[in-house]
């Protein structure tokens, strides 16, 4: 040590740790055999021992103190956690411990202070007060710290966490619940990479080492107790700790409970564990090679291997690493590592390193008789052994079969032999070394001794349900075989999966693809995933069971060569296609594919995914219960289960009794386990248990001693009993026994998914919320506190039925307990009330209405007791009894509520706000019903309503938005009804009879022969016209009453609050559409000032568009208008200016193109350029602006617009096959542009800021010199801006391109997404449109976002030249695309569809290979695609409601990263597409490729589900939606006719473009196309709206070929139509159908 500061000749970091760490297993040793009785177990010798070792570690924190406190401190968290351990003994040596954790943490903090910031606290105690507050001062140095940086502190060091560490978290969880509210909200965004989810990942990670740990120990036990040893003190104590630390785990999870973290996947990566699993082994960034990424791995373990407790470990890792760094590929690693890491690594193994250059490596012959003698054998795969024994003979065997010919594995027997985890590690890393030789026997022999492997593990799995305790939970026993133990069957499907992820060898074949990777063996996909899905890996499943498939349908295509494609082939899905079950289970229906399937769906919780496994299978009465038992349907589940019983008498009870569990009958449940008994079936003793804790009395069931075995009902009933009768230690040691049991469910259900760990976080929940009652009964903690407590968890919990109705119905019990004992009691009742409401309302959302209603009797059975007074659970049964369909039933109650609400006194606010709720919902009802005439509805319920609000200042209140937005759109309603009714033919041919009465009227005045029947003929048409002319002055006196109401209300709703503000598109339309009103105008001018002015970013492009310098007809409206504007560029100019500017720059292409076509002058230039009347108002705009402290910005703005303008016209036709960065020309002006420290990056979305700071924007620093061009028919440009955040962002410049069309459809989309995730089914499964941004820089020219990441769907799928891609990749036998296209073009009508047939007959689709590719690992795999087919969907059908045509395959991308669809070039929309020359015969693209892409079961399952559910939202929201788009499409800059020659360019674009075609002719035809469509008149733009507009409001009602249809029956109708050979066959050979 005191040459430590010379550096030991390099060796100092191995010194250093080595001594560290040896001393201190040293002490650990000693103070175990010490026992925990402390100095009465401890032989002097001991102590001795310990002084001395304390003297050595003093001596070494000295010298290291002096010259390396770096590495001093990387220890530092070790050395705490075994000195605190003596210390905590309280022996004569703890002194000692603690003198040297002094000097470390008091003495030194100078030196030590980072590393000491991330301990983990110091136990409570006299004994480390010292240390607590030298830790707490440098930890908290810059005062409290957030939970977020709490969380992020532990997740930093969970590796070497302390018990007080996990404890310190349970207890910041605990406190700081609004934060931790905070937290998981941000889940939603930030998904993965939040830290809550980090932090459960980290936990589950946790408990997964608990549970290995604890069974070693067990394991250790049981050797102990067959040998008839005593049992060891070290034995106990470390089973001592690991429960303590399995506690402390299980509390923080249960701190975190049913969390809403708004992912599916807890991919396997994301969860620490103490051996890098082969599959794994991808994620170490920056490095490409397999093999480099193999030997980080193998020396970080050897590495980790020399500090271990046991020496025979440290001895055969100090050998290996010798032996490996004497060798060139152990010295070339290392050269490479220190090259390409900042890693210590090699500083710790500098004494291993070879002083001399490695000899040429030993060429390594393999022999096959040495081969076959050390594998070819079953003793070796598959032995009645444990899993230890069996992974260390195999992979010995491995290395000693001379196969093994890499120089640094064939090495490792001596480690492999001492670690059974690094076996894991390196098996497949010696699968693959063994493969690569590509030798015949080796593969054959290996293959065959996996597939025998898992065809036994296939057979019991097959034998027995795959939710069997008994064989999920076998450990490997001595006397079994190795494929029933989880763990040893992982490690063979590890190995599988690693080797999909390496590169295969051609080996003789042409070229070699990703999709060969997955046959390095030759096995059974179908038996790897069921395997699989016995070790609950559900995503490995469902990813082995399609490459199942998909074999099974190419040798089935095989087969079927010579037949050609028919029609039907088109409906079908690749699962209808391929046989249902394997040769081995023909008879078998658990094993069925589509079985297999729908288990693995339901396991990871896609609630769409199962539909797909069931389609033409619910015949059969298991999938039949299944899928109802999915849904939720109990009354047909207990039915069916019924029935079952009847046939087969035998069959067990547990599904009648699951059922009636679930259906909320625990009466008739109780009764039902009472008569039957639940003999020894678990989940019956289960149910009972359950039945009596909820049933609140029935405490007469048998006790049990706490032990592991007992299920959680009854731990949760012993629990709740005991508690009842005051007995703490009872509690605590049932809570402490479930808890265990729970993490050893959480291990055996998976951690994969987020489905699988729910249920055990919901019961983690429920135990540490009875914890916490346990202080409030025993201990005399508050009341209020733990009601807060729960309150706090209610904001961030997943709002699931089966989830969260244990946790309420729990706290209902506990509460009755506190009742009981008199705490606090009205506090208690009131939150009782609440809890029980609560639940009556996600029973009622979620379909379980008896619960919901039992629910209601129960509140009233303590309304009676307990006389609270309470009205607001009135209204939640008012509602149950409205979800049940007995509207009569419902509005009695409702109407008895608003009569008691109306007589109560001295209201409160709360008070105020219930009756105010309650007359919006009665009225609500009573339009609904038809029960009450219109004016009574709106004058007796809704106004009364609001005005309960104004008079009791609940304007700040929720309920005040929902009165004001039930008032307005009730009385929209009314004024629509009247508008729709006065343009009808009824209506018409009224006032034509009013008109013939007064005609008849004039005629008979003129007539005077007979005046007695003249006059009284002419007094009954005379009263007949006046009481028309009072009917026609009442309905328009009505009329002006409902419109002034409904504006008033939509202005109160925008002003109360955020979450109608959609409404504003329908309050700006009823505006416009009475612009001449003056009422309505002075109403509209008053009322918005007090508006927020974020409001109406959402329609500046319709605001904008209706600027005017003329005088209106309503002097007020244009002042109006105009100050609105004002306003809102003034709040908000980064996000208004360029609409303003763009409108003002119409005619800047004219003004600075110059035409450049040979002696010819372009259209526009042959006459003077006239003004529009609202260019100019813009141009006026801009001045007004410019006056008011914007001329700064404005001249900036300017500036880079008309740089944009000249660059998107400057002449690239000499570079058009020019792939390279081009130089911009030095005039080009947008060079000379830096440093725009006013204008925001313009393609980059700009969050609004409501209070208009706007500050720290990313703005524009300079342009890159060159660009590139993308192609095209006008050759626009890629630009590459810098923003000031130092990011680049490439942007796309457009010229003679009409941008407007583009920009109002991605408006659209945005309020589209505003839709979906506002409805709960759209908004868990994160449906929305992938948006980029369109900036319109003139009439003629515009900016777009580059979609970073994303690549067109057609040069994956062949290519930018049309024949290579994925298809002549995967099918290089087949047509290329060219082949395909020529073959459609020449067919003339008559052979069209059976050309087409023929073509996707020799184009077969391969789409699902991106997937593969991209994305190789099982659970990422799932997750992307599962994006990709939910955006399809959604992209479709709105798509199709919005029109949306020319989605040929380079209109849409693919995102690389997150497989989600772009759609791009949005020109063609509101049906254009079948106007075009040839029209579009399809709703939306979906061919056979984007079907490929979705996997086996095709359109069916999430691609169906997901259309469904987006088109739901899409019909609910049919008034919202069409009132969006009746702004936009009577928008007058909007051109609606697509004249011939428009459409000729947009069909002529995707042909080539002829080689003696200059650019001058086709932007010549662009520029008359533009013209031509921006002469239409106004009337012109107004038919073609309503024309537009009725067949959108068909759309949205389901009418599809004149017929209405449900929403299932329109999106099959739809698909239908979409999948259509003769549909595709007539579109335009361009579009290319066949792909």
């Amino acid at each position: 040590m005191q040459e430590l500061g010379s550096g030991l000749g390099g060796s100092w970091a191995f010194v250093v740790r080595s001594a560290i760490h040896t001393i201190c297993h040293e002490i650990r040793k000693l103070r175990l055999s010490g026992g925990s009785g402390g100095a009465a177990g401890r032989t002097s010798a001991d102590g001795e021992m310990f002084d001395i070792c304390c003297d050595v570690l003093e001596c070494v924190f000295s010298a290291a103190l002096q010259s390396c406190a770096e590495e001093l401190a990387r220890h530092l968290s070790a050395i705490t956690a075994v000195l605190v351990d003596v210390v905590k003994q309280n022996t004569a040596q703890s002194q000692k411990a603690r003198s040297l954790l002094e000097l470390l943490v008091v003495q030194n903090t100078d030196k030590l202070a980072g590393a000491i910031a991330l301990l983990d606290p110091f136990p409570d105690g006299s004994a480390f007060s010292q240390l607590e507050a030298t830790h707490s001062a440098i930890k908290y140095a810059d005062g409290a710290l957030t939970l977020r940086e709490e969380l992020e502190l532990f997740l930093k060091t969970r590796a070497k966490c302390r018990l007080e560490g996990l404890v310190h978290v349970a207890e910041q969880l605990t406190a700081k619940r609004r934060e931790l509210a905070r937290l998981v909200l941000q889940c939603e965004e930030q998904q993965s990479q939040s830290v809550v989810v980090k932090l459960l990942c980290a936990l589950l990670g946790l408990c997964r080492s608990n549970v290995e740990e604890a069974r070693e120990c067990r394991s250790c036990e049981a050797i102990e107790e067959r040998s008839s040893a005593c049992r060891s003190e070290t034995t106990a104590e470390r089973l001592e700790h690991v429960g303590a630390v399995r506690q402390a785990v299980a509390k923080c999870l249960g701190c975190i409970g049913v969390a809403d973290l708004s992912i599916l996947v807890l991919q396997s990566q994301r969860i620490p564990d103490s051996v890098e699993l082969p599959g794994n082994l991808g994620n170490l960034e920056g490095f490409s090679s397999t093999e480099f990424q193999r030997n980080t791995a193998i020396f970080q373990c050897l590495n980790t291997y020399l500090t271990d407790p046991e020496v025979r470990v440290i001895s055969a890792a100090s050998t290996i690493l010798q032996e490996l760094l004497a060798t060139a590929s152990g010295q070339k690693f290392a050269a490479t590592y220190k090259e390409l890491t900042d890693d210590h690594l090699f500083n710790h193994l500098y004494p291993f390193r070879c002083k001399k250059k490695a000899p040429r490596a030993e060429v390594v012959k393999p022999d096959e008789d040495t081969f076959l003698s050390f594998v070819n054998a079953e003793v070796v795969w598959t032995p009645n052994s444990s899993h230890t024994d069996w992974i260390i003979g195999l992979v010995c065997n491995l290395i000693k079969s001379t196969a093994v010919t890499d120089e640094l594995l064939c090495r490792l027997v001596p480690i492999c032999k001492a670690k059974p985890k690094f076996c894991e590690l390196v098996f497949p890393f010696l699968i693959h070394d063994i493969l690569l030789l590509e030798n015949v026997t080796f593969k054959a022999v290996i293959s065959q001794q996996v597939r025998n492997f898992f065809a036994g593990a296939y057979g019991v799995v097959s034998s027995s349900r795959s939710t069997t305790p008994a064989l999920l939970d076998c450990t490997g026993g001595a006397h079994e075989p190795v494929y029933k133990n989880k763990r040893s069957v992982r490690v063979l499907l590890d190995t599988i999966q690693y080797l999909r992820m390496q590169r295969r060898p051609a080996a003789g074949r042409p070229h070699s693809t990703e999709w060969d990777n997955n046959f390095w063996l030759d096995v059974d996909y179908l038996h790897l995933a069921r395997a699989a899905h016995f070790c609950s890996a559900f995503f490995m499943s469902i990813l082995f069971t399609e490459i199942w498939c998909d074999v099974r349908a190419t040798e089935e295509a095989a087969s079927e060569a010579h037949k050609q494609k028919s029609s039907q082939d088109f409906l079908l899905s690749q699962l209808d296609h391929v046989s249902t079950s394997s040769s081995s289970a023909e008879d078998d229906q658990d094993c069925t594919v589509p079985s297999l399937l729908l288990e693995s769906y339901r396991a990871v919780g896609d609630p769409d995914g199962v539909y797909g496994c069931v389609v033409g299978r619910l015949t059969n009465p298991a999938i039949r219960v299944n899928m109802y038992e999915f849904e939720g349907k109990w009354e047909q589940t207990l039915g069916m289960h019924d029935l079952l019983k009847a046939q087969d008498p035998s069959r067990s009870a547990v599904g009648i009794v699951g059922a009636l569990q679930h259906a909320g009958l625990e009466h008739l449940l109780s009764n039902y386990l009472e008569r039957n008994g639940t003999g020894s079936c678990a989940a019956l003793l289960e149910a009972q248990y359950a039945s009596a804790w909820k049933s609140l009395g029935r405490w007469t069931l048998e006790e049990a001693p706490p032990s592991r075995d007992m299920g959680f009902n009854q731990v949760l009933y012993g629990s709740l009993l005991a508690l009842r009768e005051g007995e703490e230690k009872g509690v605590r040691l049932l809570l402490a026994a479930g808890r265990s049991s729970a993490v050893d469910e959480l291990v055996h259900n998976g951690l994969e998914a987020t489905k699988s760990v729910y249920p055990t976080l919901a019961k983690l929940q429920c135990l540490g919320e009875l914890e916490s009652a346990v202080g409030v009964v025993c201990s005399g903690a508050r009341v209020c506190e733990l009601l807060e407590r729960w309150r706090q968890s209610d904001k961030f919990c997943l709002a699931e039925f089966d989830y969260v109705e244990p946790v309420l119905a729990l706290r209902s019990c506990v509460l009755s307990i506190l009742a009981e004992k008199g705490k606090n009691r009205e506090e208690v009742r009131t939150f009782t009330i609440d809890c029980l409401e609560r639940i009556s309302s996600l029973a009622r959302e979620s379909g379980h209405l008896q619960v919901a209603e039992k629910s209601m009797f129960r509140i009233k059975e303590l309304e009676n007791i307990w006389h609270t007074n309470m009205l607001s659970w009135r209204l939640e049964e008012a509602d149950v009894y409205w979800a049940r369909k007995e509207p009569e039933t419902a509005l009695c109650f409702l109407k008895s509520l608003v009569q008691d609400l109306k007589s109560v006194p001295n209201v409160s606010s709360s008070t105020a706000a219930l009756y105010a709720k309650a007359l919006c919902l009665y009225g609500d009802w009573l339009a609904t019903t038809h029960f009450k005439h219109p004016c009574v509805i709106m004058e007796e319920y809704l106004e009364k309503a609001v005005e309960c609000v104004d008079i009791n200042r609940l304007h700040g209140h929720p309920v005040a938005v929902d009165a004001y937005m039930m008032l307005a759109r009730y009385a929209d309603n009314q004024y629509q009804h009247i508008v729709d009714y006065t343009k009808s033919s009824t209506y018409e041919a009224k006032q034509a009879l009013v008109r013939d009465n007064q005609q008849s009227a004039d005629m008979i005045r003129l007539m005077d022969k007979n005046q007695s029947i003249s006059n009284r003929t002419l007094i009954i048409l005379e009263k007949q016209t006046v009481l028309d002319q009072r009917e026609d002055a009442e309905m328009l006196k009505q009329k002006e009453r409902f419109l002034v109401k409904s504006i008033d209300n939509y202005i109160k709703v925008l002003r109360a609050g955020d979450e109608h503000d959609l409404s504003i598109f329908r309050l700006i339309s009823l505006w416009f559409c009475n612009s001449e009103n003056a009422s309505v105008n002075a109403l509209i001018s008053k009322g918005l000032e007090a508006v927020p002015s974020y409001k109406f970013l959402l329609l500046m492009y319709q605001l904008a568009a209706r600027m005017s310098t003329k005088q209106q007809r309503c002097r007020l409206f244009q002042p109006t208008l105009d100050g609105f504007i004002r306003r809102t560029v003034l709040d908000h100019p980064h996000h208004t200016l360029p609409i303003i500017l763009a409108l003002a720059n119409s005619n800047k292409d004219t003004e600075l193109f110059k035409p450049a076509a040979k002696g010819r002058k372009s259209t526009a230039s042959k006459s003077v350029v006239q003004e529009e009347d609202r260019v100019l108002a813009a141009k006026n705009m801009l001045s007004s602006l410019k006056s008011r402290g914007q001329s700064e910005l404005i001249g900036s703005m300017e500036e880079l617009s008309d740089a944009f303008i000249r660059l998107a016209y400057s002449d690239a036709s000499s570079f058009k096959k020019v792939t390279t960065p081009i130089n911009i020309p030095k005039d080009q002006p947008l060079l000379k542009l830096r440093n725009l420290h006013s204008v925001a990056m313009p393609t980059l979305e700009l969050e609004m800021d409501k209070s208009s700071k706007y500050e720290n924007i990313v703005h524009i620093v300079r342009f890159e010199p060159t660009f590139k061009l993308a192609g095209g028919l006008n050759l626009p440009k890629i630009l590459t801006c810098i923003g000031s955040d130092g990011q680049k962002r490439r942007q796309l410049v457009k010229a003679r391109d009409d941008l407007r069309q583009d920009a109002v459809m991605e408006q659209v989309f945005g309020i589209v997404n505003k839709l979906l995730a506002r409805q709960a089914e759209t908004k868990k499964r994160r449906m929305h449109i992938r948006q980029y941004k369109v900036m319109p820089l003139s009439q003629r020219s515009g900016l777009l976002e580059w979609c970073e990441g994303t690549m067109p769907l057609g040069a994956y799928l062949i290519g930018d030249d049309h024949k290579s891609g994925a298809h002549h990749k995967y099918r290089p036998d087949d047509w290329t695309a060219v082949m395909c296209r020529t073959l459609m073009t020449k067919s003339d009508s008559g052979q069209k569809y059976a050309n087409f047939l023929k073509a996707c007959s020799n184009f077969q689709p391969v789409f699902r290979h991106f997937f593969l590719e991209a994305f190789p690992d099982p659970a990422l795999w799932y997750e992307r695609r599962l994006a990709y087919t939910r955006s399809m969907a959604t992209n479709s059908i709105v798509g199709y409601i919005l029109g949306l045509g020319d989605r040929h395959v380079q209109n849409i991308l693919i995102d690389c990263n997150t497989a989600e669809v772009v759609h791009i070039d949005l020109g063609i929309a509101f049906e254009q597409g079948k106007i075009l020359p040839t029209p579009e015969t399809v709703p939306f693209r979906l061919t056979s490729d984007l079907i490929d892409g979705m996997g086996v079961t095709g359109t069916e399952g999430v691609f169906r589900r997901c259309c469904e559910k987006t088109m739901e939202v899409m019909r609910s929201s049919l008034e919202t939606i069409l009132t969006i788009l009746e702004v936009l499409l009577y928008d007058p800059l909007y051109a609606w006719n697509l004249t011939p020659l428009k459409a000729y360019c947009v069909q002529r674009k995707r042909d080539d473009v002829p080689a003696d075609a200059s650019s001058g002719d086709l932007l010549d035809i662009t520029d008359k196309a533009s013209s031509f469509a921006s002469c239409s008149s106004e009337g012109d733009v107004n038919k073609m709206a309503e024309r537009v507009l009725l067949r959108l409001r068909q759309k949205l009602q389901g009418v599809e070929d004149g017929v209405p249809l449900s929403i299932a029956g329109q999106v099959g109708h739809l698909i239908q139509e979409a999948r259509d050979p003769k549909n595709l066959s007539l579109l335009y050979p361009g579009w290319q159908p066949y792909i």
